[in-house]
């Protein structure tokens, strides 16, 4: 009976090793899928992009030439004394009416 005992023991242990192991690898697993799926995502959201410094033909600026503006007459002394054009003025605008006082109604029907 003793012998029995102790084959049950070591089955007993042999099968928490084998439990303990598949354990230890499926968590080594996890983990190496966990880094490689966020290396693939990490890279699939930022795409590389080649920089290109293209430096455009060097262009000679043309001077711009302004239009000269209009000339304005000196006035003569005679026209200096004429009054100046007078502008029709606006009907001043009417007073505001005054206001009504206010109409308070308290209570019901």
């Amino acid at each position: 009976m003793g012998h029995d005992v102790q084959r049950a023991v070591a089955e007993r242990d042999a099968a928490f090793s084998r439990v303990r192991r598949v354990t230890v690898l499926a968590v080594a697993g996890g983990a190496a899928l966990t880094a490689a799926l966020t290396a693939v995502a990490q890279s699939a959201t930022h795409h590389a992009k080649a920089v290109v410094y293209a430096t455009p033909p060097a262009q000679r600026a043309t001077p711009v030439v302004a239009p000269a503006p209009p000339l304005v007459s000196v006035a003569s002394p005679s026209s200096a004394t004429s009054a100046p054009p007078t502008r029709p003025q606006a009907p001043a605008p009417s007073p505001a009416p005054a206001p009504a006082a206010p109409v308070v109604v308290s209570g019901g029907s």
